[in-house]
């Protein structure tokens, strides 16, 4: 199963969860995201830091739903981090609103917290273990059984309380039951439906932002809800779970009596440099309370950060929690408070040093020198990238660095070898670059020009309109006395960085051929136009000399005809 998935087209080359990702369980491809399945712990902060949103959780609100739906009987196993995290002056109206969403029975995790906490001072207790930590935490299981499997006989082999709660209410309620987890986890969700030595405990796991989204769905206000009582006996101290030396108070509040040093330990990288010392053998009877969650489970994924609720739940846990051993008078059999770990590391091929050279120099880092060690691209180190370019998790444009020189390279390329002159000017005109065409026409060279201001070279009527209006002057026709040239200027302003930018084309030379030909048009028509004139006169002329013998002619036959005409006697 899936728990979280990554949505291609909206991921943006940022790179954000592969450099916040500790155990860089994701890979690009393609210019995409994807979670490396082996390596995941589930943690669910990649989703949280994504700015394009592009990671989401898979949800199990609609089955939840469709449960409600059909009547089934659904109780509620509610994480002791409610308080404070669901946004009410009153914690407990979250029990009558999920009443009224249409769940049978509401009941706290932290039920099955008091069965786990006995299971762990047994443990304190009985002294067999070097080390004690304790695997409430999915997340933190995770990172043992992939990362750090040496220390798999470290870990307390006692289910979670949500598995411990969920085995609990289907024992005394029935088989039938549904049991589904609400809190701020994500990991919670793999525990519950992907693993095989604890699925079938819980049936479906919502967090507490899906939670509220419901809620307001269904235009349930949690302040207009009554407030009520859970059906559970009071679990007292174990309510303290989500929040740091909580359960250390809790194993000390029921009695456990041994020698082991009591730790707790929270955030990712705190706990990696634990379990670092700890393989190293460093580290001796310890008694390690571990989260992942920096501040605990109260600053779980599946909050809303924004508003700053861990802090008030915290408080809020704390006043809620009595410091003392609940009597409770039910328990489970050993075989179902108690589960194993399974390795699951898996290791990557290391390539040679002369494989990692080979890359190093294909990304633009032949030597040491030249290896900036930016963490950019979510690796710390630049021959950590390469490593990861040849087990096929990243990629070689990934390299911020070298992506922005190839493009700075390829714009200074085009820029000097434009055959326009090419400018960019701030709003005072003052000059910030200055083509290799420029230098030519300008006669200065671009280190002196910026030093000096656009109107040093020629006038700027145009660039200073373009300035005051922010509107573009495009394919403006100008001549330059001065250099004796005439030019097209195209002048626009460059919003992000409130500048100028100029391009100016020579059409000199198009001039004067354009003027050349225009002058032997002129001539040609000229010359035509002469002709014409001398055919006419000539033309006039020929009709003149040929008027005249027509009446010569006309006459002649006119006298013919008559003397013919009396000849006969007609």
């Amino acid at each position: 199963m899936d728990v979280i998935r990554f949505q291609d087209a909206q991921c943006a080359h940022c790179y954000k969860c592969l450099r916040n990702c500790d155990v860089k369980a994701i890979r690009i491809n393609d210019g995409q995201a994807q979670i490396v399945r082996d390596k995941c712990i589930f943690c669910g902060h990649c989703m949280e830091i994504c700015p394009q949103k592009a990671k989401t959780l898979e949800s199990d609100l609609d089955y939840v739903k469709q449960m409600l739906m059909r009547k089934e009987k659904v109780v509620v196993s509610l994480d002791p981090s409610y308080c404070g995290l669901i946004s009410s002056a009153t914690p407990k109206k979250i029990i009558d609103a999920l009443l009224k969403l249409g769940f049978t029975d509401v009941r706290e995790t932290s039920e099955g917290a008091a069965l786990v906490t006995k299971e762990y001072v047994r443990l304190i207790n009985e002294g067999q273990m070097e080390n004690i930590i304790i695997s409430h935490c999915p997340a933190i299981v995770y990172l043992i059984e992939k990362h750090y499997p040496a220390l798999i006989p470290s870990l307390a082999p006692v289910v979670s309380p949500m598995i411990a709660h969920g085995r609990l209410i289907k024992e005394q309620m029935g088989a039938h039951v549904k049991v589904v987890f609400i809190g701020p986890c994500v990991a919670k969700k793999m525990e519950a439906e992907d693993d095989r030595a604890t699925a079938g405990a819980v049936d479906a796991v919502i967090e507490f932002n899906e939670l509220e989204q419901w809620l307001e769905e269904e235009g349930i206000d949690l302040e207009a809800c009554e407030e009520r009582e859970f059906d559970n006996p009071d679990p007292m101290v174990n309510r303290l779970y989500p929040v740091p030396t909580g359960i250390v108070r809790a194993v000390n509040a029921v009695g456990a009596q041994s020698n082991y040093i009591n730790m707790s330990v929270s955030s990712i990288k705190s706990c990696r440099e634990l379990f670092h010392i700890m393989k190293q053998g460093y580290l001796s009877g310890v008694f390690a309370e571990v989260s992942l969650c920096a501040g605990g489970c109260v600053n779980g994924p599946g909050v809303n950060k924004s508003r700053g609720f861990r802090f008030k739940s915290a408080i809020s846990i704390e006043k809620h929690a009595c410091l003392k051993d609940p009597e409770f008078d039910f328990a489970l059999s050993p075989d179902r408070m108690t589960r194993g770990f399974t390795p699951m590391q898996v290791i990557d091929t290391i390539p040679s040093e002369s494989q990692i050279r080979r890359i190093l120099k294909t990304i633009g880092r032949s030597n040491s020198d030249t290896e900036f060690n930016c963490g950019a691209c979510g690796y710390a180190t630049c021959r950590e990238k390469a490593i990861a370019i040849y087990q096929g998790k990243a990629e070689p444009d990934m390299c911020l660095i070298r992506t922005y020189e190839n493009t700075k390279s390829m714009a200074h390329v085009v820029m000097e070898n434009m055959p326009s002159i090419v400018m960019i000017a701030d709003h005072n005109l003052k000059i910030l670059e200055f083509n290799r065409q420029a230098e030519r026409v300008f006669s200065t060279n671009r280190r002196e020009a910026r030093k000096t201001y656009l109107f040093d070279y020629i006038e700027t009527a145009e660039f200073e309109e373009v300035c005051r209006t922010h509107e573009p002057k495009i394919r403006f026709k100008k001549k330059w006395d001065f250099y004796n040239m005439t030019v097209i200027e195209t002048i626009v302003y460059l919003e992000d960085s409130d500048n100028i930018l100029a391009i100016i084309e020579d059409i000199t030379a198009e001039e004067e051929q354009e003027e050349k030909l225009m002058f032997r048009k002129l001539n040609s028509i000229r010359m035509a136009q002469d002709v014409i004139d001398k055919q006419m006169m000539t033309a006039q002329k020929i009709a003149g000399l040929l008027g005249e013998t027509t009446a010569e002619t006309k006459a002649t036959l006119t006298q013919l005809r008559e003397y013919m005409l009396e000849d006969e006697g007609i």
